[in-house]
């Protein structure tokens, strides 16, 4: 995984307040423990999360939000209640994507009461769990977040698409252990703009292409046809997310 250098230096200092909490508490101070993901999709939360959880050597717990949300009154609360109570027992990274569907501001309108019922069991949940892990919660819409959620997180990491010098350096790693005929960092230049979720899609539809033509090196020509794919792709991606106002 890439990461800027200001969340480089972030994960770097939560590893290691990790790491000497008890030091910490043993001067009346807490390690920080809520982190809230924000940023456009494909831009690394979620493999953030896992890595991160590895690093840690904790079990990593990905919460199904349609394993959570019921058309059933109260229920979603108790779902919640549940998810945070087996946190406190199991130091893990419990992870949260898409948190918006939960956290929804209530000042939005047509929003029901059950709703706002959930959000104001969720900020306490969040409130008064010592997850002895960490609650990390992502989101692609930040801007839905209710106003009160935001300070009920120790830290709040914004992950962007990347720039130039991280798509050159992608796009150096990303072919490491396979055969090339070409220099794919020559391509950076194109990639303005795009997620790492588009690059990884574009980069492994040339090895494949390369293994389905006879397993030979991954050639110019497979890369190029990759990047004419995902750019209809994402020219699609785009114009649907458009038309859904999304």
């Amino acid at each position: 995984i890439l990461l800027s250098h200001e969340n480089t230096a972030l994960f770097v200092g939560l590893i290691r307040e990790f790491r000497q909490a008890d030091r910490l508490k043993h001067h009346g101070l807490q390690a920080r423990s809520k982190l809230l993901f924000c940023g456009p999709p494909g831009t690394g939360k979620t493999l953030c999360a896992e890595v991160f959880a590895h690093e840690l050597g904790l079990p990593f717990f990905h919460v199904r939000l349609d394993s959570l949300i019921s058309s059933y009154l109260g229920e979603t609360a108790s779902n919640i209640r549940k998810t945070f109570e087996f946190a406190r027992r199991q130091p893990c990274v419990l992870f949260f994507d898409e948190f918006d569907a939960l956290a929804r501001s209530r000042e939005e309108a047509g929003e029901h009461n059950e709703l706002r019922r959930v959000v104001n069991s969720l900020l306490i949940f969040i409130e008064q769990i010592d997850p002895g892990g960490f609650l990390i919660a992502a989101t692609n819409l930040d801007s839905h977040l209710d106003a009160a959620i935001w300070r009920r997180f120790d830290e709040v990491i914004w992950f962007e698409a990347p720039d130039l010098p991280m798509i050159r350096k992608y796009l150096g790693h990303v072919f490491r252990n396979t055969r090339i005929a070409f220099n794919p960092v020559g391509f950076a230049e194109e990639f303005r703009g795009y997620s790492f979720a588009d690059l990884e899609s574009i980069c492994v539809h040339a090895m494949k292409l390369a293994i389905l033509n006879g397993n030979k090196p991954v050639s110019e020509k497979n890369f190029k046809s990759a990047i004419r794919d995902g750019k209809r792709r994402r020219m699609r991606n785009q114009k649907m997310e458009h038309q859904t106002g999304s």
